[in-house]
């Protein structure tokens, strides 16, 4: 069924122009091409003369908003690609303002595919947005007259893009680089060292063959070619020679205008100053640039491309240029890769044979939990420059920093004694011994008995695979049973040899009865065991090694044996600078003031004599200038000098025994087994 509506009524006359909006706020564009446009005429003309033009038509100049966040962007570009376009794209969506004013169309766009300009127009439209200029107001929403502003705007930017194209880029800019690709100086900034020749001809009137070219300026010059020889006496590091500079130059001369000589154009860029002494000198990445641009010894480029070799008079030699490009760029003159390049390392690594310490033993089998998130962490070896040391360092990959270290020194040693008293218990241990030559004997019946069965089992496999061709029509599952009856009869070849090997009893029998006086023999001479053959014998009984950091001094170091069972020791680096951690030092405390016995509060801190002890806690906790004399009361049972290492508690807990299983002494035959 038909619904008819009430007839709207026509609120604005069609034949009028709206009022101006000064209830609402009014946005002011700024736009310049290039920064270095920004401060000419036109930047004033767009800033304080278009602010002044809205107050003159009625707004306050409270509801005047400025929007100049684009100096030195270019009209081709997008919307949001420009930051107070995008400002002002915004606030038109949102109603907040209700005209926008520029100086002219080309200040909002030069796009020449009119994509941007018409997203522009239909969101004033939408939102009833009109749109000034000096000489014209601009309503896209006009009953009548709003397509033909739209069409007006529209052939005000196409001619503006026209403009750009055909006439700066299609004329002036393709002159410019015509200049520039026959080596003449066409505008851009002029390198340092030099001047422009602008005469075209010479005092005798004769054509100027050195026209728009570069001409060293012997002040600047003499300056530049010193930065290179600062370059090369500081061994190729740009960094060192930058610092030199900016503390001690040379600088660059404070040149003006009737410094030049008539007819030659000088331009000073730079403003870098030394906050040393606030002279001219290049910046860290100025000084860089300097030290790879060709210019310097008279080739001339355009677009990045050497177009003139040996245009202008050089003001470097050759050799100390290319010493500086050499270490400095990974490309050759052409864009190829560098043959000659050879970058500052100020960080070498020094070559292991130099060094007067031996690698460290156990360097990859030494493990860390101290870093919840990446547990089992293998510590990395490293070399300690400054203290000519190698070190194990528990590494965050993800910060580059390292969470603690410990030298190879202090633990390297600690595992070999521990791997020396396993083997002592080992060999020692005659009921260990037996126990661990019956279980390889039961052992090996059962290995023979285990493979015989597999052997028997993949024969079976076989037979059923020959029986079963018969019925095969398919080529495919004929390629598989033959591919299955190989795999068995490369298996049975190898259960085969294996099974050789177990029953070669007396061979067995001679390793095991010769393992037992070749460790001996190891033990007695424990000392001259070099370090790969002792890391031969960890891996044959252990598994890893587990470092725990306790305090900052002291790390408990564990290894993982390979019959399950652990080795823990305490490691302790001793330093008399040792500065204690908050909880040792409320530890220490604690235990004196409860008057715990001496020996505990010993064990607590080993390494520290008793004296050492009191004179910490009277340093940190005596007050009022108390020596360490009476400070303890409790039953001092050794002298002052004695540690826990001295004392007879320790010695009688370092003389118990620690059972060593059978299945250890297994490893022992395994490790012989398969040195033989």
């Amino acid at each position: 069924m038909r619904q008819y509506k009430r007839p709207t009524e026509q609120n604005r006359d069609p034949y009028q122009a709206q009022p101006l909006p000064v209830e609402k706020p009014v946005a002011v564009y700024y736009r310049q091409s290039s920064e270095a446009q920004i401060g000419n005429i036109s930047t004033t003309l767009q800033t304080v003369d278009m602010v002044e033009h809205p107050v003159r038509l009625g707004w306050t100049p409270e509801r005047v908003i400025m929007i100049d966040m684009d100096a030195g962007i270019s009209g081709t570009k997008k919307i949001n690609e420009r930051p107070g376009m995008s400002q002002l794209y915004q606030m038109i969506e949102h109603r907040q303002i209700g005209a926008v004013a520029a100086q002219d169309v080309d200040r909002f766009f030069r796009d020449v595919t009119q994509i941007e300009s018409n997203i522009f127009m239909d969101a004033c439209r939408r939102n009833n947005v009109l749109v000034l200029t000096p000489t014209m107001v601009f309503d896209f929403d006009h009953p009548t007259q709003g397509r033909y502003h739209m069409q007006m705007f529209r052939d005000q930017a196409q001619r503006a893009a026209d403009y750009l194209e055909y006439h700066v880029r299609g004329r002036l800019v393709k002159s410019r680089h015509w200049r520039s690709e026959r080596g003449m100086w066409a505008g851009r900034k002029i390198a340092p060292g030099y001047m422009v020749d602008m005469r075209e001809k010479l005092p005798d009137g004769s054509r100027n063959p050195n026209h728009r070219k570069y001409i060293p300026c012997e002040p600047y010059a003499e300056v530049i070619h010193t930065y290179f020889k600062l370059f090369q006496e500081y061994d190729g590091s740009y960094e060192h020679a930058w610092q030199h500079i900016q503390a001690n130059g040379p600088f660059y001369p404070e040149l003006t205008d009737d410094l030049i000589p008539e007819g030659f154009l000088f331009r000073q860029h730079f403003n870098w100053r030394s906050p040393t002494t606030g002279r001219l000198c290049p910046s860290r990445g100025g000084l860089r640039f300097l030290l790879v641009n060709v210019v310097y010894i008279g080739h001339w480029i355009h677009k990045e491309v050497i177009v003139q070799w040996h245009n202008h008079e050089a003001i470097v030699p050759p050799d100390l240029f290319l010493y500086a490009y050499n270490r400095l760029s990974p490309t050759d003159f052409h864009g190829e890769v560098n043959p000659d390049y050879q970058p500052y390392r100020p960080f070498k690594r020094s070559p292991k044979s130099e060094r007067n310490v031996p690698y460290p033993t156990y360097s990859g089998l030494v493990f860390s939990d101290d870093i919840p998130e990446l547990s089992h962490r293998r510590l990395a070896t490293s070399w300690n420059s400054w203290s000519q040391q190698y070190q194990y360092m528990l590494y965050f990959p993800s910060e580059h920093a390292h969470l603690w270290n410990i030298k190879t020194h202090i633990v390297d040693p600690a595992v070999d004694q521990l791997l020396l008293e396993r083997l002592k218990a080992t060999t020692l241990d005659e009921t260990s011994w037996q126990e661990a030559m019956q279980d390889e004997k039961q052992g090996g019946h059962n290995d023979v008995v285990r493979i015989e069965q597999e052997i028997r089992r993949l024969k079976q496999e076989q037979t059923n695979v020959i029986a079963s061709l018969g019925k095969l029509t398919n080529d495919e599952m004929i390629l598989r049973a033959q591919a299955q009856y190989e795999a068995a009869a490369h298996r049975i070849e190898e259960l085969t040899c294996e099974l050789d090997e177990l029953k070669s009893a007396a061979r067995r029998q001679k390793v095991i009865t010769q393992a037992r006086p070749a460790l001996e023999r190891i033990i007695e001479h424990w000392e001259r065991v070099p370090a790969h053959e002792k890391r031969v014998l960890f891996e044959a009984f252990a598994r890893h090694i587990n470092i725990t950091r306790l305090s900052r001094t002291d790390k408990q170091l564990t290894i993982y044996w390979r019959d399950d069972s652990t080795s823990s020791e305490i490691v302790s680096r001793y330093s008399i600078g040792h500065y204690w951690d908050d909880y040792e030092l409320a530890e220490l405390k604690q235990l004196i003031e409860i008057t715990a016995d001496q020996v505990t509060i010993l064990r607590a801190f080993p390494g520290y004599t008793w004296r050492m002890l009191i004179e910490k806690y009277a340093y940190h906790f005596g007050g009022n200038g108390k020596r360490y004399n009476g400070l303890y009361k409790g039953e001092l049972k050794y002298p002052r000098k004695t540690r826990w290492e001295d004392t007879d508690e320790y010695k009688a807990e370092e003389a118990q025994t620690v059972g060593v299983s059978a299945s250890t002494v297994r490893y022992v035959f395994t490790f012989c087994v398969t040195a033989a």
